[in-house]
């Protein structure tokens, strides 16, 4: 295959160059320019912002703007319903036909995916799950490890190929760095080298032993209506977006308050070489000054804060200083930018606390105002089972292939099961309610320990039986002590409440 003629068709009627355009689509540079917001990389993109003849500030390096952002991007994330923050879930296998699951595999598997550190994998593969709506797990073969390794495919690095009648997969081309791609099918896999922007060259082609595409698509909080992809929503990058460009826009505005421009018709001492130079002019009988080009002699940059501007007046005029800034308040722009944050942070199921802002009065308030975020996590938990289930069938091919035995039935199923999600608890007011509660007789011991400490009725029954003997054996011991007291200038010895009165 290799030299093969560029407009030779090499996979699903499309030729090389066909096949890597794809990965250049609108759609794919947005991708990736999400994940650059999430991952803190913003400084590149705000310089994109900044010199943009649409949204940008004319000018920008001249004028001495710098970048500035803030990653409410990640912050907001990381607070949307993310599901492997806490523990992680019970992976079990269960097979065909069966209704309990089969332990020895369940461990076999628990105990390869725990060398390759899974979890950690799955917490960053959920950060990018969220924000892209759409995710992909890559599974391939370590023969060293002799075990399976994984990698996180999205719209900005790879582009899927289905069947627009069952959704099926039929191809699949992911970038591998340095202008190269490869596309698995199947039966196949075709590496492809770029050579500009015109050409692409195959380089080889070699047969795919697992057989069928290893990848395992997983979808944020619903299905696609139609295709691969389910669109991802820009929101939360644009509102990024808008207040780096605020950050941005209020430390050059507070720069003018610390360092206003001075206006003159004299040469200011020390003020330096006048950046621009303004020229008096009688419009409508009134003077009116206008900018002028910057001569060769003067540096052709705007003037700014702690620049200089020489007004050429006729001679003989008495010397005029001014310094001169925009008057910019900040305040209500800043408080306009945090309601926005707060919008948007909502359409994302987050509540963000601002310094001040009181909070949750009770028990009541707290749960209408989780209860979104709540919902958002059992509606996530639902759709990552079923990835989990589309990726066990990927790693059973993988594995079995390549270790040549059949370790993991393919027609086998694989539940994830995930912890139901509760709400933030203030420990000191809930033993306090479950005090009141064993107090009123309306709850006992052995229910707090069911209901906190997720005991059967057997376990909590024992835990509360080891308090009790433990109480009676150190009682005495463990009791507070009361220190003496002088009542009619007698002091009262030291008494223990936890001993009657009559005891001797």
């Amino acid at each position: 295959m290799n030299g093969t003629n560029k407009d030779a068709v090499i996979a699903l009627g499309r030729t090389a160059k066909e096949w890597v355009d794809m990965l250049h689509t609108d759609r794919a540079v947005d991708a990736q320019k999400s994940l650059n917001y999430l991952d803190g990389q913003q400084e590149k993109e705000m310089k994109k912002v900044l010199s943009d003849p649409a949204r940008g500030r004319a000018k920008w390096v001249e004028k001495g703007l710098s970048p500035r952002f803030r990653n409410v991007t990640k912050m907001i994330v990381e607070k949307s319903g993310l599901l492997f923050k806490d523990a992680p879930p019970v992976l079990e296998i269960f097979n065909k036909n069966a209704t309990a699951p089969n332990k020895q595999l369940s461990e076999i598997l628990a105990e390869y995916l725990s060398q390759v550190e899974f979890g950690e994998f799955c917490h960053n593969f959920d950060e990018v799950l969220r924000l892209l709506k759409t995710a992909i797990i890559f599974v391939q073969w370590d023969p060293e490890d002799k075990n399976w390794c994984f990698d996180i495919l999205h719209r900005g690095n790879c582009e899927v190929v289905v069947n627009s009648l069952n959704r099926k997969v039929e191809g699949m081309i992911h970038s591998t760095g340095n202008n190269s791609y490869c596309i698995w099918l199947p039966d196949r896999c075709i590496n492809l080298i770029a050579n500009g922007e015109l050409s692409v060259s195959v380089l080889s082609e070699e047969d795919n032993p697992f057989g069928v595409v290893p990848i395992a698509a997983f979808y944020d909080t619903n299905l696609p209506r139609t295709g691969f992809w389910v669109e991802q929503d820009k929101s939360l990058v644009n509102l990024n977006e808008m207040l780096n460009l605020h950050i941005t826009d209020s430390e050059y505005s507070i720069m003018w308050s610390k360092m206003s421009t001075l206006f003159t018709n004299g040469h200011p001492t020390g003020a330096g070489t006048a950046s621009e130079s303004i020229e008096v002019r009688e419009v409508a009988n009134s003077p009116c000054p206008r900018i002028v080009p910057a001569s060769a002699q003067t540096p052709s940059y705007l003037a700014g804060p702690g620049s200089a501007i020489v007004l050429h007046t006729e001679g003989g005029e008495q010397l005029y200083a001014e310094y001169k800034n925009p008057n910019i308040e900040l305040k209500p722009l800043n408080e306009v930018m945090d309601s926005w944050i707060k919008g948007y942070a909502g359409d994302w199921c987050v509540r963000i606390e601002v310094s001040g802002q009181g909070r949750a009065q009770s028990g009541f308030q707290l749960v209408v105002e989780e209860t979104d975020n709540l919902d958002l996590r059992k509606q996530r938990q639902r759709m990552m089972e079923s990835g989990f289930k589309r990726l066990y069938r990927v790693l059973a091919s993988v594995f079995n292939t390549s270790t040549g035995s059949t370790v993991f039935p393919t027609d086998a199923q694989l539940f994830a099961v995930f912890d139901d999600p509760v709400l933030p608890i203030d420990i000191q007011e809930q033993e306090v309610v479950w005090d009141m509660r064993i107090a009123g007789k309306r709850g006992t011991q052995v229910d707090y320990f069911m209901t906190l400490y997720g005991m059967s009725r057997e376990e909590a029954t024992k835990k509360f039986e080891e308090v009790i003997a433990f109480e009676k054996q150190y009682g005495d011991a463990l009791a507070p002590k009361v220190a003496p007291t002088v009542v009619n200038n007698t002091v009262t010895p030291e008494a223990n409440p936890a001993k009657d009165s009559t005891d001797k």
